[in-house]
C-alpha cells in the first residue's frame, strides 16, 4: 500500500480482506470437517492475528505516513533534520503484526543526533 486512501477506500481494502479470510476459515473447514471446537478456534485465532494486523496496517498507511510540512530538529543538536524517504518498518503488535510505512528524518550534522521515524501522535495521527 503506497497511496493516502480516502475512508471508502480504506473500508473496500479491509472488507476485501476480511472477506478473504474468511473464504480461507470456509476453506480450512471443509477439509477438516471433524475438527473440534478447539481446533476451530485455534485456526479462527490465526485469521484473527492476521486480520487485526492487516486492518492497522490500512488504518495507519490509509491516512498518513508521517511526513511533516516543517522538518523536525533533531533532539541533540537543534538543526533541523533531512528528510531521507520513507521506510517500511514492522510493528510486533499484541494482536498481529503490522508494516507501518513511515517518513524518515536523520540529522545531518556529526553529532549522531537521532534519526526520527515518527509515529502516530508525533505525525499528527491522533487529530
Amino acid at each position: 500500500m503506497n497511496d493516502i486512501m480516502s475512508r471508502a477506500e480504506r473500508k473496500a481494502a479491509y472488507m476485501s480482506y476480511a472477506e478473504e479470510l474468511f473464504e480461507d476459515m470456509e476453506n480450512w473447514y471443509d477439509k477438516h470437517p471433524t475438527a473440534t471446537f478447539e481446533a476451530i478456534e485455534e485456526q479462527a485465532r490465526k485469521s484473527r492475528r492476521q486480520l487485526m494486523g492487516r486492518s492497522l496496517t490500512i488504518f495507519v498507511n490509509g491516512r498518513d505516513e508521517g511526513k511533516q510540512l516543517e522538518l523536525p530538529q533533531c533532539h541533540e543538536c537543534g538543526a533541523k533534520m533531512k528528510y531521507k524517504g520513507t521506510f517500511e518498518k514492522t510493528i510486533y503488535g499484541v494482536e498481529g503484526e503490522t508494516r507501518l510505512k513511515r517518513a524518515y528524518y536523520s540529522c545531518p550534522n556529526p553529532c549522531q543526533g537521532t534519526a526520527f521515524f515518527p509515529s502516530g501522535s508525533e505525525a499528527g495521527l491522533e487529530k
